[in-house]
């Protein structure tokens, strides 16, 4: 992740059993070149050792920490670019809503500039996170700014399955480069997005030949996943359309698993109607075996002469039905004469920003991205290569000027 190479981050470690992974985010973190600071609260030390974290980075698990000035965090505040509290305990969800700053990672989280970004990611039990006095609290804080990144569904400490995971690490490390690329969420930003309801489509298709095999690409499903994760931690409400994808689901979205291409258009087309925006990120198949064979087609000693038919157009297809004041963000991925290519395909699927890949541009199934944006007016913004969630920032960023009414 290029975006987080030299940049400052705190890491709070609050008192959930969660806790004991804080040495993965920490070492994660500093793979990925960013300076790390850590605050840990001594309830958290129940859960993992200081040691495990004092031999990697700086740690202040005290308000009063010996060999440090009183006013420690004011300079750990100040020197921080983004704050990270993973797990994010329901204590500290109380605390930081009434301001309270009685550990090393409120009294830092109380201390930030408001220009800098605070990223929580909450982790408990199924019936805690459902309380209502924590569900008050997190939206309180939303509304003050802080990006939170809601619990993932799985196994937890309790031995019970439900909602209040902490969610993997390149999901929270995905959220804290959003923060970085974007700042604070200000409270006109999210009212843009409140109310709103975002289709997301991602990941490749698979066309079956046969029981066994199958046609397909090598999209990981990455740009799309991190596009209904930048809608999310805007406010809106995120339907994600996947196919088979190399990442786990997203936190906090509904998501709708599908495998071919046709089972990706019924899909999209019983949400079309209910999404503000589309967008259309997945590597849809362009074609599809005429038929496929039951079982396993077996070898045989002559050449085999697969015959393909064209599979419907998504793009085009929401391009000609789509609702008044509905806005649709489509992909092109092109080899040759790629401008002209995508500002061709922009006009005639009828779609009101185009987000151009290059196979030259070497970005297909890799972490990272190289994009252009064909916006309605002609103009083309063209961005440096970074990781896929900083793209799909930029891309809600324009799609934020359409939908104010500040854009072409």
């Amino acid at each position: 992740m290029e975006s987080l190479r030299g940049r400052r981050v705190v890491l709070g470690v609050t008192g959930s059993i969660a806790a004991y992974k804080a040495p993965l985010f920490l070492r994660e973190l500093q793979r990925q070149g960013a300076e790390v600071r850590v605050v840990v609260s001594e309830a958290a030390l129940h859960f993992v050792a200081e040691a495990a974290l004092t031999a990697f980075a700086p740690v202040v698990s005290r308000v009063f920490p010996p060999g440090l000035p009183g006013s420690w965090h004011v300079e750990w505040a100040r020197w921080a670019e983004v704050m990270l509290i993973a797990p994010c305990s329901a204590t500290t969800l109380g605390k930081l809503v009434c301001g309270i700053a009685d550990t090393a990672p409120t009294l830092l989280a109380c201390s930030l500039p408001k220009t800098t970004p605070l990223v929580l990611a909450p982790a408990m039990d199924t019936e805690l996170w459902e309380r209502p006095a924590v569900q008050r609290a997190v939206e309180q804080l939303r509304r003050e700014g802080v990006w939170i990144i809601p619990p993932a569904f799985g196994e937890l400490a309790s031995g019970a399955v439900g909602l209040g995971r902490l969610p993997e690490v390149e999901a929270i490390l995905s959220t804290v480069e959003g923060a970085l690329t974007t700042g604070v969420l200000s409270a006109a930003r999210q009212q843009l997005w409140s109310g709103r309801h975002v289709l997301v489509t991602a990941g490749p298709t698979r066309e079956p030949v046969d029981a066994l095999r199958y046609l397909s690409n090598h999209s990981t499903g990455r740009m799309g996943y991190a596009l209904a994760e930048a809608c999310r931690d805007r406010g809106a409400s995120v339907v994600l359309i996947s196919g088979p994808a190399a990442v786990p689901p997203p936190p906090g979205i509904v998501v709708e698993q599908v495998e071919t291409a046709e089972h990706m258009l019924a899909a999209v087309l019983r949400y079309r109607e209910w999404a503000d925006v589309i967008i259309a990120a997945a590597a849809v198949a362009d074609y599809t075996p005429a038929e496929t064979w039951p079982g396993k087609l077996k070898r045989g000693s002559h050449d085999l002469l697969l015959r393909l038919r064209p599979t419907e157009d998504i793009l085009a297809t929401l391009g000609a039905h789509r609702r008044a004041g509905q806005l649709l963000v489509g992909f092109a991925l092109e080899a040759e004469a790629e401008w002209a290519a995508a500002e061709q395909k922009r006009q005639r699927k009828g779609v009101d920003l185009l987000v151009l890949n290059s196979l030259r541009w070497g970005s297909i199934g890799r972490p990272d991205n190289t994009i252009a944006l064909f916006l309605p007016d002609g103009r083309i913004r063209m961005f440096p290569p970074r990781s896929k969630r900083v793209c799909a920032e930029w891309i809600v960023d324009a799609l934020e000027e359409l939908l104010s009414g500040n854009g072409p």
